[in-house]
C-alpha cells in the first residue's frame, strides 16, 4: 500500500493535539488516502489505533512505537479487548513503527462494543487505548466499506429492544451475533434511584459462534454468571449462581434472589437460595 509509508507524518500532526481526549474521532485527508480513519490515542498520549476502509474492506493500523531498521515483513499483533485476546496478522513497517492488517469480524465487533483495548506488537511495550466513542467513529469511517457490515455487531430483530449496555456486553463476549432465551433479562428498581436496573442471566445467552461455549464462556459445570447492571453507580456486579428472580420490596424496589450450591450452602451437595439487597452503596448478600 503506497500511501501507508507517509501516513504517520500526517496522522501525528492531526492526532497529537487531541491526545488529552480519550474519545475516538474521525480524521480525514486526501493527501495520502481518500478514506477517513476512525482512531483513538493511547493513554500515554502517543500512538494511534485506527480503522479505515481500504479497497472496500475494513483495515486496521496502529503506529507510534519506536522506528527500527529492517525490511517490511509479516507479523502478528496482539490486541486484547476487555480481557479477551485477538490476533491481527498483517504487515510491519519497521522504519515507521507501524503495523497494519485486515481485522477479523470478531475483533471489529469487540472494538466497537468494548471499553478498553491493549495493543502489544512483537517486542514492543503494550499500550492501552480507551474505546470510548469507537462505535460511532467506526460507523462513520466504515460507512462505505463493503466489508464493514459483516464486522458490525449484528442488529438482530429479536434483540433490537434490549438495553444498550446488555447488547454491547453480550456482542463483545460473543464476538458478534447472539440470541437470548425469553427469561434472560429481568428489570426492576434494585438500587435507590428511579431508573430500572437490569439483570442478565448468562445461562440464557447463546452465541452464534458456538466455540464461545455455554453462556459465552460465563458458565461452568454447574453455575453461571448473573450480571447486574446498576444505574445509580453506573456499575456492574457479577454473581455466580442460577435462576435469578426479582422479589418485590417496599416503595417499588426489588431484591434479587439467586440459587447456588456447595460450600456457601453448607456442603458440596447442598443447594440454597441467596437474597441480594442494595445497601445504599453496593449490592450485597443478605446474611
Amino acid at each position: 500500500m503506497p500511501w501507508i509509508k507517509g501516513l504517520w507524518t500526517l496522522a501525528f500532526s492531526i492526532y497529537l493535539p487531541a491526545a488529552v481526549s480519550a474519545e475516538w474521532r474521525v480524521g480525514h485527508s486526501e493527501i495520502f488516502i481518500d478514506e477517513p480513519s476512525a482512531f483513538g490515542i493511547s493513554d500515554l498520549g502517543i500512538g494511534a489505533l485506527a480503522v479505515m476502509c481500504d479497497e472496500g474492506a475494513p483495515y486496521l493500523w496502529t503506529q507510534g512505537w519506536p522506528a527500527a531498521a529492517g525490511p517490511d515483513r509479516e507479523e502478528r499483533v496482539s490486541i486484547t479487548v476487555d480481557g479477551r485476546p485477538y490476533l491481527l496478522t498483517g504487515t510491519h513497517y519497521p522504519p515507521d513503527g507501524l503495523w497494519t492488517g485486515h481485522p477479523s469480524a470478531e475483533l471489529l465487533a469487540a472494538l466497537r462494543g468494548g471499553t478498553v483495548a491493549v495493543v502489544a506488537p512483537p517486542g514492543q511495550p503494550a499500550w492501552q487505548f480507551s474505546l470510548s466513542g469507537s462505535a460511532r467513529a467506526m460507523s462513520s469511517a466504515l460507512s462505505e466499506c463493503s466489508g464493514a457490515a459483516s464486522a458490525a455487531p449484528p442488529a438482530q430483530a429479536e434483540n433490537s429492544g434490549l438495553p444498550a449496555p446488555v447488547v454491547d456486553v453480550v456482542t463483545q463476549a460473543c464476538g458478534g451475533g447472539f440470541t437470548l432465551a425469553e427469561d434472560a433479562i429481568l428489570s426492576g428498581r434494585i438500587d435507590n434511584d428511579t431508573e430500572e436496573d437490569v439483570v442478565l442471566d448468562w445461562a440464557d445467552v447463546s452465541c452464534n459462534d458456538r466455540s464461545r461455549g455455554r453462556g459465552a464462556g460465563f458458565c461452568g459445570a454447574a453455575l453461571c454468571t448473573i450480571e447486574v447492571f446498576l444505574t445509580e453507580t453506573s456499575s456492574r456486579k457479577q454473581i455466580l449462581g442460577l435462576n435469578p428472580v426479582l422479589i418485590d420490596r417496599a416503595f417499588g424496589q426489588v431484591a434479587l434472589r439467586t440459587s447456588t450450591q456447595g460450600v456457601t450452602c453448607g456442603g458440596a451437595a447442598q443447594g440454597c437460595d441467596i437474597l441480594w439487597n442494595w445497601t445504599g452503596t453496593a449490592l450485597e448478600a443478605a446474611r
